[in-house]
């Protein structure tokens, strides 16, 4: 591998696998949760949101997923359109996001959006390992048990906080 190449794959492959790791996992977590959560992940990656959450067919949360590296930047247009986007849902609206700076999470708090910071980027073990050879694993975490069980408990930290009435397994 180069340490000139910027990405372990090319860059639309790498932005496509990374930005659908971590929907896949936190819908697996919820199902895991509570198995009365019928989840719906964006299949597309596209326009509208990433996640619906149900609850006894009742729509409980609307969800936008970053999963984005530490030098990534969201731009004011697609903050705004994903606020714009959360809000068509008469539900609890939440944003789960790995890196990003207090100034990009601070307008969707003011739109009454909750916010989830995982903490580190998602990454497939080779795509870690690429990133681990250039020396840019600050915040980059491999998708493993270990990953999966810390996102669990803050899915479960934010279910107890926001949903009280929901049982937790």
């Amino acid at each position: 591998m180069s340490s000139k190449k910027r990405y372990p794959v090319e860059r639309t492959l790498y932005m496509q696998t990374t930005g659908r790791l971590l929907p896949r996992r936190i819908s697996q977590i919820l199902r895991e949760i509570n198995s009365t959560f019928a989840v719906w992940i964006n299949p597309d990656q596209g326009n509208g949101i990433d996640l619906k959450v149900w609850h006894r067919n009742e729509l409980v949360i609307a969800g936008e997923i970053l999963n984005w590296s530490i030098k990534s930047k969201l731009p004011e247009k697609r903050r705004e359109t994903m606020i714009s986007n959360l809000h068509e849902f008469p539900c609890r609206k939440l944003l789960v996001y790995t890196t990003l700076k207090a100034t990009h999470v601070s307008r969707f708090i003011q739109c009454g959006i909750h916010t989830l910071e995982i903490g580190y980027q998602l990454l497939p073990r080779f795509y870690y390992d690429f990133f681990l050879q250039k020396g840019q694993v600050i915040k980059r975490r491999i998708d493993s048990s270990a990953t999966k069980e810390d996102i669990r408990n803050k899915m479960v930290g934010y279910l107890k906080k926001h949903f009280p009435h929901i049982s937790i397994y």
